[in-house]
C-alpha cells in the first residue's frame, strides 16, 4: 500500500509511520528564502476584519481574544460558511472576522467580559449568522464565550491586558511564573494541546504591538496547513492512518493531535531553515490554502511556488483534502 512514506514491500507487515521528509522541508524553505517578494502576509490593520491600529490596547485585546476563541470549524462539507454582505462576498474566517468587526463598530461593549459571561445562544447565533450561513455549533461557541467571560472577570479583574502583563512577554513559563500560553489554558477555548488558538492569538497580539514576545512563536496549525503539508510531502504518513486520510475516514482525537503536532513541527522547521518569522510562514501557507491549494475544486498549481516538487502534483494519491476531524473547537 502506498502512503506518505512510499511503497511497503510485499510480504512485510505494514508499519505505521508518521514523520517529516527533511528533504522536502529543506526544498520548501529554500524556495521561500529565494522568493521573498512572493511571500504574502495578512494585514492586521485592515479595518474590514480588525480594529484600527489607533485603538486602545484593552479594546484590541478583547476583540482578538473573542475572535480567536470563535476561529474554528466554520464550514462543513456541502455547507460552506459564506455570505454576501454589503461590501462583497466573504467566506470562512474572513466572514467570521468581518462579522466581528461589524459587531465591534456597532457595539464594542459586546466584547466586554462581563457581557460575555452571560451571553445567550440567540445573541451568538444572530451575530454569526447571515442568510443561510451559520456555524454548526452555536451552543458550543456560546459556552466557550461564557467560560471565557466569567474567568476573565473573576481571575483577571475583567481585563485581557492583565493576562498579557502577567505573562511578562513569555509564551511558556513555570508553575509559579506562567507565560501567555500557560495562562490561556484556563479557558476552554484555548485548551488545545497543539495550541492552535493560543499561538494564533499570540501572533495577532504580537504583530499589533500589544505584547512583545521574548520567545520564538510556534506555528498555529489549522486544516489549510495540514492539507498542504500532506500534499507537498512535508509530513509523511503511512499504514492505516494514511488509509484513513485518503479515504476521508474520521480520525480519533489522539490521532488528530499527533498529526497536527507533526505538521506544526514541519512548518516550524521550514521557518527556521528559511530564516523567516514563524508568523510570516503561517500567514503565507494559510493564504495559500485559501487561494491556491484548495480543499475543494481544482488546486491552482500554476500559481504555486512549489509545483516543481509537490508530491500531489506528480501523484494524485497525495491529493488529499486534509485529515478528517470536524467535532472540535480546537481549530
Amino acid at each position: 500500500m502506498q502512503g506518505g512514506g512510499g511503497l511497503e514491500p510485499r510480504g512485510l507487515i505494514p508499519v505505521e509511520v508518521i514523520g517529516l521528509d527533511e528533504g522536502i522541508v529543506e526544498r520548501v524553505a529554500r524556495t521561500l528564502r529565494n522568493n521573498p517578494e512572493r511571500i504574502s502576509t495578512i494585514d492586521l490593520c485592515d479595518t474590514r476584519f480588525y480594529p484600527s491600529c489607533s485603538e486602545d490596547v484593552e479594546s484590541v485585546a478583547r476583540y482578538f481574544i473573542v475572535m480567536v476563541a470563535m476561529d474554528h470549524r466554520l464550514s462543513r462539507p456541502g455547507k460552506p460558511y459564506e455570505a454576501e454582505l454589503e461590501d462583497g462576498v466573504y467566506r470562512g474566517a474572513e466572514l467570521l472576522y468581518r462579522l466581528g468587526m461589524r459587531k465591534y463598530m456597532e457595539d464594542p461593549g459586546f466584547f466586554n467580559p462581563e457581557h460575555l459571561a452571560s451571553i445567550r445562544v440567540d445573541e451568538v447565533e444572530a451575530w454569526l449568522s447571515v442568510g443561510n450561513a451559520k456555524p454548526p455549533d452555536i451552543e458550543v461557541r456560546t459556552l466557550l464565550l461564557r467560560d471565557m467571560g466569567l474567568k476573565i472577570t473573576r481571575l483577571f479583574n475583567g481585563n485581557v491586558k492583565d493576562i498579557i502583563e502577567a505573562s511578562g512577554g513569555r509564551l511558556y513559563g513555570s508553575l509559579g511564573d506562567p507565560g501567555l500560553i500557560d495562562l490561556l489554558r484556563v479557558f476552554r477555548a484555548f485548551e488545545d494541546p497543539v495550541e492552535k488558538k493560543p499561538l494564533l492569538l499570540a501572533k495577532f497580539l504580537s504583530r499589533r504591538g500589544v505584547i512583545t514576545l521574548r520567545e520564538k512563536l510556534g506555528i498555529p496549525v489549522d486544516n489549510h496547513l495540514s492539507r498542504i503539508a500532506y500534499r507537498l510531502g512535508i509530513v509523511m504518513v503511512s499504514g492505516s492512518l494514511w488509509a484513513k486520510i485518503r479515504g476521508h475516514v474520521e480520525v480519533t482525537r489522539s490521532e488528530d493531535t499527533l498529526l497536527r503536532l507533526i505538521v506544526r513541527r514541519g512548518y516550524e522547521a521550514v521557518a527556521d531553515k528559511a530564516g523567516l518569522d514563524p508568523g510570516v510562514v503561517d500567514d503565507y501557507f494559510w493564504l495559500m490554502g485559501r487561494n491556491t491549494c484548495l480543499r475543494e475544486g481544482e488546486p491552482r498549481c500554476d500559481k504555486c511556488l512549489f509545483k516543481g516538487f509537490c508530491k500531489a502534483r506528480r501523484n494524485s494519491s497525495f491529493m488529499v483534502p486534509e485529515h478528517h476531524y470536524y467535532d472540535t473547537w480546537y481549530y
